[in-house]
């Protein structure tokens, strides 16, 4: 069982407190305890109360994430965990873009301080801003290079040690993968830059934006790598270009074959069911995969009336009497 978080007593709050009191609560303890403001000893702690501090504001700071954490109280971490919500570090910004997604900033894995860190940011194919909140909270600084803000060592990705560049996530929607597209960001440096992102970009890839990272010391722009992460779909899961999804198919069509209908991210499409097909048979559809490039496999589920009809009721009777 996960250990119950108080996050109201974590940033220091009432459970009556407002909007604006919880934001204020938030940016006083992000600065205490921010472990770039640390000696090295206490980094590693600190970097835990960090972690817990914008754990806390990304779920008070959300209307829905909070009634839902008020309601559970002592059962939300286990909530989240099992995956009816979410107990990461992230903070989302309100900049929606065409597709519905929000710009989100993340705090895990810090690494000890600004060194490890990593920014990430999500949106549909759009533009969104997330450089005020950095400056809300650290007072304006102005160029991130000046604190090796969100730098981290790329060396074995290009194969020259030592390199520095900056990493941020991008979390994009399955269907934005799967088509692809333009995406038109505003960097914390202020710069905006369009991000083309390939018809069928699996989870985890990177692209490099060049240039178009903080400034280092020495007054170079840093390059910039964006790691793909796609959110999770309601109906399909993905593996590298392939997709899965669970198509329910009621008892009868499974004994005596049929026709049935499947969701694809290009529309639906009907598949034959052989006569005698058992639950938890995989079916592939070939290049049915991500942006065309992966397959997709349907697993069949018999779907049992949960409320049969009286007729059905005897017909099953029957089939018992006969079999």
């Amino acid at each position: 069982m996960a250990q119950y978080k108080d996050y109201y007593k974590i940033l220091g709050v009432n459970k009556t407190a407002s909007e604006t009191e919880i934001k204020k609560a938030f940016k006083t303890a992000a600065r205490k305890y921010h472990p770039d403001l640390h000696k090295d000893a206490d980094k590693a702690t600190m970097t835990e109360k960090f972690k817990d501090v914008n754990e806390a504001y990304e779920v008070l700071s959300d209307k829905q994430k909070r009634q839902v954490y008020d309601q559970l109280g002592p059962d939300y971490q286990n909530h989240a965990r099992s995956g009816g919500g979410t107990g990461g570090y992230s903070r989302s910004y309100g900049s929606n873009g065409p597709q519905g997604g929000q710009y989100q900033q993340y705090y895990g894995n810090m690494g000890g301080g600004f060194g490890g860190g990593k920014q990430n940011f999500s949106g549909g194919f759009g533009a969104g801003d997330f450089s005020d909140f950095f400056q809300s909270i650290f007072g304006g600084m102005g160029d991130f290079g000046e604190a090796d803000f969100g730098t981290n060592s790329f060396g074995s990705m290009k194969g020259q040690p030592g390199q520095q560049a900056d990493e941020a996530g991008l979390s994009i929607s399955l269907e934005d993968a799967h088509r692809g597209g333009k995406m038109q960001l505003t960097l914390p440096s202020g710069k905006t830059a369009t991000v083309n992102i390939p018809a069928g970009i699996r989870d985890g890839q990177t692209l490099k934006l060049k240039g178009l990272g903080s400034t280092a010391r020495n007054g170079a722009p840093r390059d910039l790598y964006l790691k793909i992460s796609i959110e999770p779909h309601a109906r399909f899961t993905h593996n590298k270009q392939d997709l899965d999804i669970r198509v329910p198919v009621m008892p009868w069509t499974a004994v005596l074959g049929g026709q049935i209908t499947v969701p694809t991210l290009d529309g639906n499409v009907k598949i034959k069911i052989p006569a005698g097909t058992q639950s938890g048979k995989r079916m592939k559809l070939s290049g049915k995969g991500l942006g065309g490039k992966g397959d997709l496999y349907v697993k069949i589920i018999i779907d049992v009336p949960k409320a049969p009809t009286a007729e059905q009721i005897k017909l099953f009777e029957k089939l018992q009497e006969i079999s």
